[in-house]
This record gives C-alpha cells, structure tokens and sequence, in this order.
C-alpha cells in the first residue's frame, strides 16, 4: 500500500530574509531550499510516495491537498500566517496534519 504524503514550505513574507527584491533581478526562485522536509522526505518509507510545495516558488492547490493522505508542514515564525492558511486548508479537507520546525 502507497501513502500518500505532501510536504508544504510555507510562503516567506516579504522581508530582508525573504531575498524577495534581489531574486527578481536574478534567475533563481529562491535562495533557501527547505531543507528540513526534504530531510524528512529522505527518511520516509519507500512505500510513501512525496510530494513537495515550496510556497514561494510554487502555487499550492486545494487539489494538492485533498490528493495527499498526510501533510507534513514545516515553518518559521515569519511564515505564520501562510503557515496557519495551510493549516486551516488540511483541517477542512480533513488531512492529518505534521507540524515541525522553529515556529510549531
């Protein structure tokens, strides 16, 4: 049996650390790849099959959501607001929820 996990980085507001003003004059999408979820993702089971959505590279979609059957979300203060949105989003899709990083 495939579980099927999603992995949700939450979108960086616009701040210093965001970098979001000097990546729009260069090629990148973005300078800090979340490293923690894709060392959890690393660690799964073969069985589990991993999705993973940088919010600040990548849209994430109801449909997103309600495909998984786990969602893992991993934060820092700074992204609470898109943080608690995602969160809201699993609990009325009725997803199970992973929280980790500084911010849970």
């Amino acid at each position: 049996m495939r579980t099927k996990v999603l992995l949700v980085y939450p979108k960086i507001p616009a701040t210093y650390w965001s970098f979001d003003y000097p990546i729009r004059v260069s090629t990148f999408k973005s300078v800090m790849p979340p490293l923690g979820l894709l060392t959890v993702a690393s660690m799964l089971p073969k069985n589990y099959v991993v999705k993973l959505i940088d919010m600040n590279t990548t849209e994430l979609t109801l449909k997103d959501i309600e495909d998984a059957e786990l969602v893992f979300i991993s934060a820092m203060i700074i992204q609470k607001e898109s943080f608690d949105q995602v969160v809201q989003l699993c609990l009325k899709c009725h997803k199970p929820v992973v929280a980790g990083g500084p911010y849970a």
